[in-house]
């Protein structure tokens, strides 16, 4: 086999290709104490060796790191394992290390994501964001019948924060009212929702 290709991500880390494949991101140091240049030939018992004792163990620690400062989905964690350059062997088998541990779990994360969200931000916003993160539809629709009751305080809450108070409606013209109105329709409040609490014209 054959080491390509170093190619400098930043001061401190570079990509290594092994026969044109991008296999393993190191730091500097850890190139100059593998005494690795490109063009020369490496075994595939040293490629793995270094890819288990250096890359494979800096991915699931940075794994572990990520998801003790905040919770995320398995698709948020891979999308952000590879904007860190991980190569894709090393975010498959973190992301297993930390679903085989129960660190991740979309069915929670979405619970969590929608107890924590319920009462600032409509159903369908919610659903739109969830559906981002990679969570499926079924765990989302589980989850939402676990944890949502109703929009209710939501669309309150939204009136509140655009305006002070559910008072001040009544002192808004009607343009104002109409510029509350689209404010929560681009929240995604239905038309009807939005009717319950303002009315113009």
């Amino acid at each position: 086999m054959l080491l390509t290709q170093i190619e400098r991500i930043d001061q401190k880390r570079d990509r290594i290709y092994v026969d044109g494949e991008f296999v393993l991101l190191l730091y500097v140091t850890d190139i100059r104490r593998y005494r690795l240049e490109e063009e020369m030939e490496i075994t595939i018992e040293k490629v793995e060796e270094i890819y288990h004792d250096v890359v494979l163990r800096r991915a699931k620690l940075k794994a572990m790191q990520l998801l003790k400062s905040m919770d995320y989905s398995e698709k948020g964690l891979r999308d952000k394992l590879a904007k860190l350059y991980y190569p894709p062997r090393a975010i498959n088998e973190a992301l297993d290390y930390v679903i085989g541990y129960g660190y991740i779990d979309d069915s929670r994360y979405a619970r969590n994501y929608i107890r924590f969200k319920k009462d600032s931000q409509s159903k369908k916003q919610i659903m739109y964001t969830l559906n981002q993160k990679g969570v499926s539809k079924e765990r989302i629709e589980l989850a939402f019948e676990e944890e949502y009751d109703n929009e209710e305080n939501a669309i309150i809450r939204a009136i509140v924060k655009k305006i002070g108070s559910l008072e001040r409606l009544e002192e808004l013209t009607d343009t104002e009212k109409q510029k509350v109105a689209a404010y929560l329709f681009r929240k995604g409040f239905s038309s009807s929702e939005i009717r319950e609490y303002i009315s113009w014209g």
